[in-house]
Parts: C-alpha cells; structure tokens; sequence
C-alpha cells in the first residue's frame, strides 16, 4: 500500500476515533445510556475510526520484517 494511504488513514483514524471519544464523553454524562439518540453517531464514529485505523495499520508487522531483514543480510562484497 502506498505511504499517502497509509498516512492518510491514520490521521482520519485520529479524527475520528477522538470524535468519538468526545461524544462518548457526553453521552455517558446524560441520563437513559441506551435509550439516547447521542449514542448512535457516537458508535458510528467509533466503527468508523477502527476502521482507518485498521486500513492504516495492514501490513506494519510484514514491512518491519522486512526491514529488519534487509539490514541484518549480509552485503556482498566485490
């Protein structure tokens, strides 16, 4: 995946999982928890963050070890 879709996932990942952060706060300061209709778009921010964030973070662990790979192979020498 290239780097721009990576990075630009994980910044609306930040967007949106702190969206959701800030309407779970206010929506566990009113009464009736399951009954407010705050709730909905709160958890629709939250399913929508961890999904950036899923998109962002695929494959993280397979490039690191490639990575670490290539720095531990040995350089041929002429």
């Amino acid at each position: 995946m290239k780097p721009f879709v990576v990075y630009t996932a994980l910044a609306l990942a930040i967007i949106f999982l702190t969206g959701a952060l800030l309407a779970g706060v206010e929506v566990l300061q009113e009464e009736h928890l399951l009954a407010n209709p705050k709730l909905k778009p709160a958890l629709g921010f939250l399913v929508t963050g961890g999904m950036f964030l899923g998109i962002g973070l695929r494959g993280w662990r397979a490039r690191r070890r490639r990575i670490q790979s290539a720095n531990q192979s040995p350089l041929i020498s002429r």
